[in-house]
């Protein structure tokens, strides 16, 4: 059995718990009209943010990229496809997937650019480029200070994150913000100090090892549950 790193796979097992979670308070509020009078915002960003830092962070141990590029672009494709045949209204044109198969092109081709380059230093570079464009396909950067000018959004360019006002997606991260996040993961690897174990039994450890196909299927299994309860 080949060792792992078990911190992160417990973290992304982690994350994915919430992700579930989420997504059957999701489903519950649009799909049965559960009034749920509640925030979700910022626990869908800790979400969020949590998988593609951690999705950067992993970039460190890939090896197969190209097996892995070619399953994400595969499976992007059939998540828009059955998101769009579901409910067209919750169509995921660029979602988290779409993207890490997109993160990994872009990982590929500039990853050597920053070899002789201060690790470090990129880290919080890339980070704050991440906070400074969080907002920009709401049409504004830096905390929402600086307006962007609207006929940037004219030609729809969702996938870069200047989407049409009228543009949606049932799940939609554009490469700009999250692209420098991915990066301040991958660099983050150079401040710590963990090595390989054998694979932890931990049932967290064991969902973090399966994020991928656990991604793809969990909607699928809620909606059928809540089918069979609900009706």
């Amino acid at each position: 059995m080949k060792e792992r790193y078990n911190i992160i796979d417990f973290l992304r097992g982690f994350t994915i718990i919430h992700m579930i979670i989420f997504h059957l308070i999701f489903d519950l509020i649009n799909f049965y009209n559960f009034n749920i009078n509640m925030n979700f915002y910022y626990y869908q960003q800790y979400i969020c943010i949590s998988f593609v830092f951690l999705a950067g962070l992993s970039e460190n141990f890939s090896k197969n990229r190209i097996k892995r590029s070619i399953i994400l672009g595969i499976s992007s494709i059939l998540i828009s496809v059955f998101s769009f045949i579901f409910d067209r209204s919750y169509t995921i044109y660029f979602g988290v997937i779409h993207f890490f198969f997109s993160a990994g092109i872009i990982f590929y081709l500039f990853e050597k650019l920053s070899i002789k380059l201060n690790k470090k230093i990129l880290f919080f570079v890339s980070l704050l480029l991440f906070i400074i464009f969080k907002d920009i396909y709401k049409g504004s950067i830096f905390f929402k200070l600086i307006d962007l000018p609207e006929n940037l959004y004219t030609y729809n360019l969702f996938i870069l994150g200047l989407p049409k006002a009228t543009f949606t997606s049932g799940d939609y991260f554009p490469i700009i913000p999250w692209i420098f996040l991915y990066f301040s993961g991958y660099y983050f690897y150079e401040f710590l100090n963990i090595k390989k174990r054998m694979p932890s039994q931990n049932i967290i450890n064991i969902l973090g090892r399966h994020s991928l196909i656990i991604y793809l299927l969990h909607q699928v299994i809620l909606v059928a549950i809540l089918k069979l309860i609900f009706g």
